[in-house]
């Protein structure tokens, strides 16, 4: 005997017509009231703050590129997070600063007498710290490092040179993990079933019969 496929299908039956659905509320009448309080655990964020740089990567092509660039194009930048390239954000002790470090490599374009050619830089290191409260040095609280990189543009900086200008967003925070009373409205619905996936080839419908058409022959 084979599995059925009505697996879950007993849910349906205990769907509600009031059931509340995660999305903005009712400009007009608002949210619905909350159904329980509820003893959630999470971190919670005491203090943060951002930093935001741009810094220019120059690289040099006089080993690699064709007579002289003329045009250069930025196509992506990425963390490099591996156990060569660790990413690193700590309390510096005794003070009231936080540093992070990471490693990030980034990619161009660049037109020389060849054509378009590609560029991939190796890992490179960044450092930064900021200054935080004075809670920086309580024992409950602990930092938390996001890096978002983007790569502004780049060009031609020398007959065989190209600098990139990378855009970082630091957000620096201070959290601890906390228990905390929140208005809840219970667990969240069950999802929709996924959309199938629709078949890449077009579908086969032969003709019947297979074969020659029969021909009427004058006799």
């Amino acid at each position: 005997m084979g599995c059925s496929n009505n697996f879950g299908k007993y849910r349906s039956r205990e769907e509600n017509s009031n059931a509340i659905f995660p999305g903005p509320c009712d400009p007009e009448l608002g949210c619905p009231p909350p159904t329980e309080i509820v003893c959630i655990k999470t971190e919670k964020v005491y203090e943060s703050c951002r930093k935001v740089q741009v810094n220019t990567e120059v690289t040099n092509l006089s080993g690699i590129a064709v007579g002289e660039i003329t045009e250069a194009f930025c196509r992506n930048v990425e963390l490099v997070v591996d156990d060569k390239h660790p990413f690193v954000c700590q309390k510096i002790q005794g003070t009231n600063r936080a540093r992070v470090s990471f490693f990030f490599r980034y990619r161009f374009e660049y037109i020389d007498q060849e054509g378009v050619k590609w560029f991939c830089s190796d890992p490179v290191f960044h450092q930064t710290t900021v200054i935080m409260s004075p809670r920086i040095q309580e024992d409950g609280l602990f930092v938390q490092c996001e890096v978002f990189l983007e790569c502004l543009e780049c060009f031609p900086s020398g007959p065989q040179e190209v600098t990139c200008c990378i855009g970082k967003l630091l957000v620096f925070k201070l959290v601890a993990q906390v228990q905390l009373l929140v208005p809840a409205y219970g667990f969240c619905p069950e999802p929709p079933l996924c959309p199938q996936v629709e078949a890449e080839c077009p579908e086969f419908d032969p003709i019947w019969p297979p074969f020659p058409p029969q021909e009427d022959i004058e006799r």
